[in-house]
């Protein structure tokens, strides 16, 4: 085999061989990337299911304030009407 034939067979195993090394290396790369925006993903699914749980306990507490609040001024009105058929007074004045 002459030299310049196994010179040229050396130089392309060399860039065949480059070129793979490039190609692992922008993978890692990518894959680095994309670990890191998984992280980000699962993060933000986190947040959004806290949020959602949370948002779900404030809907309770405001469903329970607003039966208490439409319960209380019910019972208020009775009891001041209650008051004043007890008493036979005007409270208003």
């Amino acid at each position: 085999m002459p030299i310049e034939v196994a010179m040229v067979a050396i130089a392309g195993m060399g860039t065949f061989l480059m070129m793979i090394h490039m190609t692992a290396k922008a993978k890692a790369a990518r894959y680095r990337a994309m670990s890191g925006q998984g992280e980000d993903a699962a993060r933000l699914e986190r947040i959004v299911a806290e949020t959602s749980a949370e948002v779900a306990r404030l809907r309770e507490r405001v469903q329970v304030l607003e039966r208490l609040v439409t319960d209380d001024d019910r019972k208020l009105a009775d009891e001041i009407e209650r008051l004043r058929r007890g008493r036979g007074e005007d409270i208003r004045g």
